[in-house]
């Protein structure tokens, strides 16, 4: 327990010494963030009627796979999941990624444009951010891009608050961009979820709590890193769907969703790729066993010592951390998965699952980046030194989650 202790203390000291202005830091800001952490936690995943509503979430779960998956084999025959025509035999596997897994996106994309549609998202994003509101004295703008975080990804996120980035603050602008990298979108949870089943029960729900407990850690090491500088206060956005209709939205949904799809699949060979030249120029010059996930995974080691991972675990939980900062989250669930449920102890397994959930990895700092600069184009510098910093802060906002679950869990 002390280990996860010192954790917390590390992880908080980091973006205070790193700070751009030290003396504007609110000690009641950081009790605060750190007391709703551990009340989200404690909410969710010990109150007993709590943790059977995101049970729930699992059966949930299962239908949109099946779903997906009836869609997929229609489209794509066996190489879409439908049965075989025949017999499979030698090495490899019929099981394909992009045809059986990745459909999920785009249910979940058409779904989320409906209830999008239909005001739920909107609601949801308002009694969180109210709930942000009262406990942290944000102003409006601050609360909704923080809660529409755990919706939207890191690209939907700030179009929807595209009018007020040209007077936004640069506190204001930090801390959007760092809540887009401690959290995951709706569109994906599901995707992630899946390839959690055989290591976790009830996945989907621990990666939405992932997510709602990251919310108030992004506001923490947003706020410790780049401090409000001004008082401006501007109001909670209004934002409303294009949509003219439900049948609208599921086909504006569906045409985003394809684009998600192209963009994941786009995004992981171009990344798998890169890596590996990386890896083959890193074993040339140094030799054999050396190569950018190594070195990476070498710096996580005391990281994921602090996070509470059992000693016999640090070797693969820093792998895994690695993985999700170089590549992403759907390859670190997805190299979890493979590992299997022996891997590691439970309670290390669990606080990595929580650790993982976030977007914060180095394509999604190009693609914030490359979003935000479009909608203002001026502030192009300052984004792209902004956001370089949002990546670490968000990462340390996911370490700092999986630390608070897995003293929660070890109580």
């Amino acid at each position: 327990m002390w280990q996860a202790i010192a954790g917390i203390l590390v992880f908080t000291a980091i973006p205070i010494l790193m700070s751009e202005n030290r003396r504007a830091i609110s000690p009641r800001l950081i009790l605060t963030c750190l007391l709703l952490q551990f009340a989200i936690a404690w909410i969710m995943l010990k109150i007993t009627w709590v943790q059977s509503a995101l049970l729930s979430l699992n059966s949930a779960v299962k239908a949109l796979e099946q779903a997906a998956l009836a869609g997929s084999s229609y489209m794509f025959g066996y190489l879409g999941g439908a049965e075989l025509p025949f017999a499979a035999e030698g090495p490899g596997t019929p099981f394909i990624i992009a045809f059986q897994i990745l459909p999920i996106v785009l249910v979940m994309s058409a779904l989320s444009a409906i209830l999008f549609y239909w005001g739920v998202l909107q609601k949801v994003i308002g009694a969180l951010g109210f709930m942000l509101q009262k406990a942290l004295r944000l102003d409006g703008l601050q609360t909704f891009t923080v809660a529409s975080s755990v919706f939207f990804g890191i690209v939907e996120a700030p179009l929807l608050v595209r009018p007020y980035f040209q007077s936004m603050s640069r506190s204001t602008l930090f801390l959007l961009i760092t809540a887009a990298m401690s959290t995951v979108a709706g569109t994906v949870m599901v995707l992630y979820a899946s390839q959690l089943e055989t290591i976790v029960a009830n996945p989907a729900g621990h990666i939405l709590v992932a997510s709602l407990i990251s919310m108030p850690a992004a506001v923490l090491f947003a706020q410790l890193w780049v401090p409000p500088g001004d008082r401006l206060m501007h109001p909670v956005p209004k934002v409303e769907s294009e949509a003219q209709s439900t049948l609208d939205a599921l086909v504006r949904g569906s045409e985003e969703g394809v684009k998600l799809l192209l963009n994941i699949i786009g995004m992981i060979v171009v990344l798998f790729a890169l890596i590996h030249l990386i890896n083959a120029l890193l074993g040339a010059i140094f030799g054999q066993g050396i190569s950018l996930e190594f070195l990476a995974a070498m710096l996580f080691q005391p990281v994921v010592w602090l996070m509470g991972v059992e000693s016999a675990d640090i070797p693969q939980a820093a792998e895994l951390m690695s993985i999700k900062l170089i590549f992403n989250e759907f390859v670190a669930y997805q190299r979890m998965a493979e590992l299997g449920p022996g891997a590691m102890s439970p309670h290390s397994s669990l606080i990595l699952i929580y650790a993982i959930c976030g977007f914060a990895n180095f394509a999604s700092l190009g693609l914030v980046v490359g979003t935000i600069s479009t909608i203002v184009p001026g502030r192009t510098a300052e984004v792209a030194y902004l956001a370089t910093r949002a990546l670490f802060a968000g990462l340390l906002a996911t370490c700092m989650t999986g630390t608070v679950v897995g003293l929660l869990q070890a109580g």
